[in-house]
């Protein structure tokens, strides 16, 4: 069989919503035709044909015993599909914004996203980010090419817990002037004092690719920058371990090819 036409077998069968829904269930753990008809809503009839279809095609066998499982073949095709139903699921965020400064592994990675939630509302997403601060433990990540002002005076509580702190900025970001203004006296010293015990650091890279706020336990707001290659800071809010490796993951990637910050204009001098 040649290879196209291969491959628009396989998309045929897949894109039929029972056969992805059987696949997607036998992934957890075999079952018979009966069982398959009984969790899906299925006539006997209408699961055995569709069964029958997937092996066809390499993405389930049966055993001697009467029951279905997915082949290793079949695993790989739904790691596969996953991006693709990520994607899917969101065409109209993915319609507007851009995934063109991602690294390529990491957009094959897309279907690790699959266990994030879509934040569409401003406050909702700011509010994501303050909980960052509020519930880290052990580190806070972000990248931004803006903060918060609600954020600032968190740096204190964060900081006296012990959290270590990472900021990758734009290599000529500068906060608006009212915030070096109004940042109290309490708050400018927690930050630099972290600063000289190493507990936060920050790099600067030309162009931002993402604005991701996250601690070990949680992606706070993952977004990217819209087709006009500006942030409107909507995006992804997630607590599951796939996007959290994911996010962790980029984030080093940024990280190790940033380059150390040498100028501090968010707080007042010492």
């Amino acid at each position: 069989m040649p290879k196209v036409e291969r491959l628009t077998d396989l998309m045929f069968e897949v894109s039929n919503e029972d056969r992805l829904r059987i696949l997607l269930r036998l992934e957890e753990g075999g079952m018979s035709v009966t069982g398959v008809s009984r969790d899906l809503g299925l006539t006997t009839q209408e699961a055995s044909r569709h069964l029958s279809r997937l092996n066809d095609v390499g993405l389930t066998r049966k055993d001697a015993d009467g029951s279905h499982h997915v082949t290793p073949y079949g695993r790989l095709i739904i790691k596969q599909i996953q991006g693709v139903r990520f994607a899917s699921e969101h065409v109209g965020y993915f319609s507007s914004h851009a995934l063109e400064g991602l690294p390529l592994e990491f957009v094959y990675r897309m279907g690790e996203l699959t266990g994030s939630t879509y934040v569409d509302d401003l406050m909702f997403s700011i509010h994501c980010t303050e909980k960052v601060f509020r519930e880290a433990e052990e580190f806070v990540w972000a990248t931004s090419d803006q903060y918060p002002m609600s954020v600032i005076p968190l740096h204190r509580e964060t900081f006296a817990r012990g959290v270590k702190v990472r900021y990758i900025d734009a290599v000529d970001w500068r906060p608006p002037h009212h915030w070096v203004e109004e940042i109290t006296e309490e708050d400018s010293e927690a930050i630099n004092r972290a600063r000289r015990k190493g507990q936060l650091e920050e790099r600067v890279l030309e162009r931002l690719q993402v604005y991701l706020w996250m601690n070990e336990k949680s992606v706070g707001m993952l977004a990217f920058p819209t087709t006009r290659g500006r942030f409107d800071y909507l995006g992804f809010h997630s607590t599951d371990e796939e996007p959290l490796k994911w996010c962790r993951d980029l984030y080093t990637h940024f990280w190790e090819r940033a380059k150390p910050k040498t100028e501090y204009v968010l707080v007042k001098d010492e």
